[in-house]
């Protein structure tokens, strides 16, 4: 009966659109392995490491926007998903777990690996399914429908959802049945109308974070051009990719120094990268829209908020279009702080993060993505990175951890069924090296940038605060750690740049399969330099 009742899972997820199946081998998820194994659409992915095969998962859901399914067995393994969960929840990314669960019987008895996995992650998930023990009396339509809601949760508000199944001995009885397909249960997630739209006036100006769907962009840009309101696009937006007269590239210097004051704001989709936006935002009248109830208000300053998908909120929307000299200010101080920050990165010989992504952003094609790090990479990308061209732009900033990111940015890859280069710093490379094995599976460049230590720690006060060896014990964490050994040992391609040039060498030697390319720089000179461009650009204005 196992063997039956799991193939009824796996089918009825392919049939939701589920192709992709990552399996961290174990025994008691014997009967969803075969099943994957046996069923003709499903694509299965191998990993040994339960947190990187929910990482994994979780980049291929970013990507495709379709969530895969963990199949993890039962203990300690399902435990170390938590990670993949908590950021699949907090970044609005599909992602389905399919956990192996000993017998009822089983449970608070000391049996092996036997523990209570009901709610394990209910904090997390957007449902939890709870799957009984094969037999005569759980029929097809059960399991299906069971399978079909989680799908559903899993995408209604993207999230995670466990799908839990306690399965008794005998876990497998050789050779697996031939079973036919079954049917689709057919699920229609419709769009959130805008229930009021408030009248549209004034100075005001259009944040927009990472949005729920590719296709919001478009009507929000259009609106902006209507309106005559400046564009802050955050990185993630991947509003850069598609550049407007209304767009301010520079936003968070011109927020460090004297920044002209806006009437409104309205504010698209997650929260943004820049801490100074929320200091500015909160003396205007904020207007949050998203689909999703879950408040974005780090700063508890919105005056209202819309539950609506935005490109149905900018249909609807009542515009009076500002003065053209509102705009035309922004657009005099983005001039200015690019002329300044332009001249900063041309007159240093440094090989800082943000050289790195300046002359990186001239080296992509359409066909590229590229996920960035947590710490500093996303937010010298979100000042320095304004590529030419590039697919998308990607992160874990749901929660901002460094745990995971090769494994998301391989799964991205395969989702995307393109290249992607991964830019992140030593501690992140060092915390997720089960995943490197990942890499090879897809196509990443990954690029490490190594300054021996935590990077994001220097612009902190306790770098100031602590004393100097406290802070390099305890913060920066420094070491002398470097990659070119590990790269050997997963038989990666492994370059190392010590200059922009040479980084940008490696590139054009190694971009062709997934590799390592490791950037050596220093905390100290990437602090300064940052700090240098600070202190020029709050000027800009005043």
């Amino acid at each position: 009966m196992n063997e039956a009742m799991a193939w009824w899972i796996v089918d009825q997820l392919v049939q939701q659109g589920v192709r992709h199946f990552v399996i961290a081998p174990g025994s008691r998820n014997t009967p969803l392995v075969m099943a994957v194994a046996h069923h003709p659409k499903a694509i299965a992915h191998v990993h040994y490491d339960e947190r990187g095969a929910g990482f994994f998962a979780l980049g291929i859901g970013k990507g495709g926007q379709m969530p895969a399914a963990v199949i993890a067995t039962s203990g300690t393994a399902v435990g170390n998903l938590l990670p993949s969960v908590m950021e699949a929840r907090h970044s609005f990314a599909p992602l389905l777990l399919l956990t192996a669960d000993r017998p009822p019987e089983l449970i608070d008895a000391g049996a092996n690996q036997a523990t209570d996995q009901l709610k394990i992650f209910q904090n997390f998930t957007r449902g939890q399914i709870y799957l009984p023990t094969s037999g005569k009396e759980v029929s097809e339509n059960y399991v299906r429908s069971s399978v079909a809601h989680g799908v559903c949760l899993s995408l209604a508000t993207p999230g995670p959802v466990q799908i839990n199944w306690h399965i008794r001995d005998p876990l497998f009885t050789p050779p697996f049945p031939k079973l036919a397909e079954g049917a689709k249960i057919d699920l229609h997630l419709s769009k959130r109308l805008p229930s009021t739209s408030p009248c549209l006036r004034g100075n005001g100006a259009i944040a927009i974070g990472r949005l729920p769907s590719k296709s919001d962009l478009g009507p929000i840009l259009a609106l902006a051009e209507r309106l005559r309101w400046p564009v802050f696009g955050d990185i993630l937006s991947n509003a850069r990719l598609h550049p407007t007269y209304e767009q301010i590239r520079h936003f968070d210097w011109i927020f460090k120094g004297d920044p002209p004051k806006a009437d409104m704001v309205l504010q698209f989709g997650d929260r943004m990268t820049s801490k100074k936006y929320l200091e500015w935002a909160k003396e205007a009248r904020v207007i949050h829209v998203s689909p999703w109830t879950d408040l974005q208000d780090p700063g508890r300053y919105l005056s209202q908020r819309v539950l609506s998908d935005p490109a149905a909120f900018c249909e609807a929307a009542e515009w009076v279009p500002a003065d053209g000299e509102w705009l035309a200010l922004w657009r005099e101080l983005d001039a200015e702080i690019e002329s300044e920050t332009a001249k900063a990165l041309k007159s240093s010989p440094l090989c800082t993060e943000a050289h790195a992504f300046d002359a990186l952003s001239k080296c992509f094609d359409r066909e590229w993505s590229i996920y960035l790090g947590s710490g500093m990479p996303i937010r010298d990308a979100d000042h320095f990175f304004f590529p030419e061209q590039l697919k998308g732009i990607f992160a874990n900033r749901g929660l901002s951890g460094i745990d995971g990111n090769i494994a998301t940015a391989s799964g991205l890859s395969i989702a995307l069924q393109s290249p992607v280069a991964a830019f992140i710093g030593d501690q992140a490379a060092l915390h997720d090296l089960n995943s490197l094995p990942l890499i090879a599976k897809a196509n990443v460049m990954l690029v490490i940038s190594n300054n021996f230590g935590s990077g994001i720690f220097s612009h902190l006060p306790i770098a100031k605060g602590a004393a100097p060896d406290h802070f390099e014990r305890f913060f920066a964490n420094a070491h002398t750690l470097q990659f070119e050994e590990a790269a050997k040992m997963f038989r990666l391609p492994y370059f190392k740049a010590e200059s922009i040039s040479e980084l940008i060498q490696a590139w054009k030697k190694g971009r062709g399969s997934s590799g390592i390319i490791e950037l050596i720089t220093s905390r100290k000179t990437n602090y300064e330099f940052q700090q240098e461009l600070t202190q020029s650009c709050s000027h800009v204005g005043v």
